[in-house]
């Protein structure tokens, strides 16, 4: 069962109304179970500081949320979501190797992403969401798809990249490793149908890293996180502004309709620094919420309800104060990241944050992304406990 709580969780948030109480009281007093079957009475009472940072975390957003924002049920749902599941993975991992919490991770999402992909087939196979860009480079006309069970469209492929690299990690350590070159294939499919152009090319061009081991590539990329991210906006400025990638570029973008990165992140800036809000954040979204109406009135037939950045959204939910304070946290798992001195670990962390230039993620919105994201937390919070075993440095 421990296995299919990334699935429950997400169908839960999938559901309305009262289903949506009653399954998520649910999962959470089954996932309470697991957690208490694997402490001991003498561990419970000893509650680990970061099982208790995190609730403290959680009644800090909900209070600041309240004050500054509409709180409503399902963001109640969400951040509970996110705390339950950081304590079982913790709990989970306390006694595994870095192998085992990584196969944890993989199959659970398998789980959850092949009966996303078998919902699909069964009941939106004919969905026309518009022209499969990737496929197209190769003359093939096709549509892109909308998994049903997703939170958003990079946030649900996002994950599809990360489990595909540790795919790749087993492929490279396993003998009988057939089972994860299928799993590793079926993941870069599953992002070729969604047509998700830009973690399509991270997932390769990691996979290519890590497949090589080129550990002098992974330094720069520790040093100079902030020059990729400069390139980045840059090429997003010149796909978006530009003729240079039209034959990469939608409908929508080559017409205007879609709204660019570009314009999304103007947008959040003005959101920011409209008032004095930029010192201490609107609250949980924050950004849909406090649009001007003008902004609404022009971009009425899109929902923006995320700034597509990781800071820009900080900046908008928690001010400046809070993007100090996450800021700092992120440097902090880069410090536990170098004490694992793992390449996986690292490349997944450095990939994820990369995404987080382009969406909000990791954050409140990005369930699947955070979720992944909470794991490898897990895994540097207990490695951070245990100072004198080390796991495996591949």
């Amino acid at each position: 069962m421990i296995y299919f709580y990334v699935l429950l969780l997400r169908i839960v948030a999938y559901l309305e109304g009262t289903a949506k109480i009653v399954s998520f009281a649910g999962v959470f007093v089954l996932m309470l179970y697991s957690i208490i079957k694997r402490t001991s009475v003498s561990k419970i009472k000893a509650v680990p500081k970061y099982v208790f940072y995190s609730l403290l975390l959680t009644i800090v957003l909900l209070v600041h949320g309240l004050i500054l924002s509409k709180i409503e049920i399902r963001d109640v749902a969400v951040l509970l979501t996110y705390w339950i599941w950081l304590v079982f993975t913790f709990t989970y991992f306390k006694n595994k190797t870095l192998d085992e919490c990584l196969k944890y991770i993989l199959i659970s999402f398998l789980i959850f992403n092949f009966a996303n992909f078998v919902h699909f087939k069964l009941y939106f196979a004919d969905q026309k969401l518009g022209l499969n860009s990737i496929l197209a480079l190769f003359g093939i006309v096709d549509y892109r798809i909308y998994f049903p069970l997703s939170s958003g469209a990079n946030v649900f492929t996002s994950q599809l990249g990360l489990n595909a690299l540790i795919g790749l990690y087993f492929i490279k350590h396993v003998r009988n490793n057939i089972w994860y070159i299928l799993i590793y294939t079926f993941y870069i499919y599953m992002l070729v149908l969604a047509d998700s152009r830009l973690i399509l090319l991270l997932t390769l061009f990691f996979s290519f890293i890590y497949w090589f081991s080129l550990k002098t590539i992974v330094s720069f990329f520790k040093k100079t996180w902030w020059v990729i991210g400069l390139v980045i906006a840059a090429l997003l400025y010149l796909f978006y502004n530009t003729e240079f990638f039209d034959g990469l570029k939608r409908p929508g973008e080559l017409t205007g309709k879609a709204l660019s990165r570009i314009e999304i992140w103007s947008i959040a800036l003005k959101t920011i620094f409209s008032d004095f809000s930029a010192i201490y954040g609107h609250g949980l979204n924050g950004f849909e919420n406090s649009m001007s109406d003008s902004t609404k009135e022009v971009f009425e037939d899109q929902y923006l309800q995320t700034s597509h950045n990781f800071i820009l959204q900080t900046l908008i939910d928690f001010g400046i104060i809070g993007a100090i304070i996450v800021l700092t946290f992120i440097v902090k798992i880069f410090a536990l990241t170098l004490k694992l001195r793992s390449l996986i670990i690292t490349i997944l962390i450095v990939m994820l944050l990369l995404i987080g230039f382009t969406e909000s993620i990791p954050s409140f919105y990005s369930t699947e992304a955070t979720l992944f994201f909470i794991t490898i937390l897990s895994i540097l919070f207990i490695q951070n406990e245990r100072k004198d075993i080390r796991f495996s440095t591949n």
